[in-house]
């Protein structure tokens, strides 16, 4: 019998620009850079309900456990939208706080999603995407949730799966997953139960997709791995599986990144399950694992070589901190800036209130550190940094230095 054709949908990617990394920072327009607006990053009972041991939020200390209020979140956004810069929101979880994010922050994203060579932004893009570690939705009022969301322009669900399969497709025992602290795969899979009935009960013109994020690393970065993952979500019904490397934020678990060859491989690998594999979802890849073997998914050149540091960067909310003040009113630091939007390193700049003494209506801008960006981009440039995703090296080299220092 001959084998039957199929065409996937296109494996999305990561994408906040293409401008060259030689081309200086003092160059470029607000319209060139995105943000993300990182409102809330505490973790725990009022937030995800997770104390995931590898989490960004928990083991950056310049970001950890910082929040501001989110109506004057939505008007920093607004003022810096204005300007002309590319704003994505984000919360440790879009449900916390009893669903004030979305109702604040309706039709929103937490990044660009694109596809193929044209750019041509993703289905995820078409309407807002609701971040969850999947907790709030084993509520009671977990349909409150999804209603409110909706009302409000979101129309995708996103969750970070944790587990990994036997050749049956069944979860291993959650205890033997080695990333401790996290939502367990059996929970995620109640969880897209619960949305899928809630799409058959609500009878939605468009019901609300549901997208699954896994982080690879080495305990389940395998072309089998990959092929159960696939199979096993084929079989729960969702709209999107997107993968992203395990970074090790705090370092207490250092046995589990990807070398630069095994991200190689799994690049290729999963070029390969694309290509063999009928799938009725798209696939989707984040930017963190990085440029090696990356030219095995035929991605635009630019697909790989984070722009973070020149074109994407991150916000954290400070204490306020008076600058000047006087007759014309007060300017505040009240945020900091950041290159690496994991690693949230080096500070590259600093969010300011300014608020006039006739008007209680404070407006809001960046000041960039231009010296510590042209450093960074010097290091991208000359070897110092050789990977897409520098992060790992940046942090390596940091602690090298700091025990040398010791």
């Amino acid at each position: 019998m001959p084998i039957a054709h199929f065409r996937n949908q296109p494996i999305a990617y990561d994408d906040h620009g293409d401008i060259p990394l030689d081309v200086p920072f003092r160059s470029l327009r607000p319209e060139d850079i995105s943000l993300y607006l990182q409102l809330d990053t505490t973790v725990g009972r009022k937030t995800c309900r997770q104390a995931c041991v590898h989490c960004f939020y928990i083991n950056q200390p310049a970001a950890a456990n910082r929040s501001i209020d989110l109506v004057e979140g939505r008007r920093i956004m607004d003022c810096l939208a204005v300007q002309g810069y590319r704003v994505f929101p984000m919360i440790s979880d879009s449900f916390g706080g009893d669903g004030m994010f979305l109702r604040l922050f309706g039709d929103s994203h937490n990044r660009d999603f694109h596809q193929e060579e044209n750019r041509r932004p993703t289905k995820t893009m078409q309407r807002g995407d609701m971040w969850t570690s999947g907790a709030p939705l084993l509520d009671a009022q977990w349909k409150e949730y999804l209603w409110t969301g909706i009302e409000n322009g979101f129309g995708n669900v996103t969750i970070t799966f944790h587990g990994i399969l036997d050749s049956d497709l069944k979860l291993l025992p959650a205890e033997e997953y080695p990333i401790k602290g996290v939502f367990a795969g059996r929970d995620c899979e109640r969880v897209i139960a619960r949305i899928h009935a809630f799409n058959s009960e609500a009878q939605l013109a468009a019901p609300l997709d549901i997208n699954i994020g896994v982080t690879i690393g080495k305990h389940n970065h395998t072309r089998e791995h990959l092929l159960r993952y696939t199979a096993y979500f084929a079989r729960l019904g969702i709209s999107v599986l997107r993968f992203n490397a395990f970074h090790d934020h705090g370092g207490r678990l250092p046995q589990l990144p990807l070398t630069a060859a095994e991200r190689a491989q799994w690049y290729s690998d999963l070029k390969w399950v694309h290509e063999n594999v009928p799938l009725d979802f798209q696939l989707g890849v984040d930017e963190d694992f990085g440029s090696s073997g990356v030219e095995a998914m035929g991605f635009p050149p630019h697909v790989g070589w984070c722009r973070a540091g020149q074109q994407l960067f991150a916000i954290v909310p400070d204490p306020p901190q008076t600058i000047a003040s006087g007759d014309f009113g007060r300017i505040e630091h009240i945020g900091s800036i950041a290159a690496c939007v994991d690693a949230f390193q080096p500070i590259v700049g600093k969010l300011v209130r300014v608020t006039p003494a006739a008007v209680d209506q404070p407006s809001y801008k960046l000041e960039f550190y231009h010296d510590v960006i042209e450093d960074l981009q010097r290091k991208r440039l000359d070897g110092t940094y050789r990977d897409g995703c520098y992060a790992p090296e940046m942090l390596a080299k940091r602690s090298i230095a700091i025990a040398s220092a010791h």
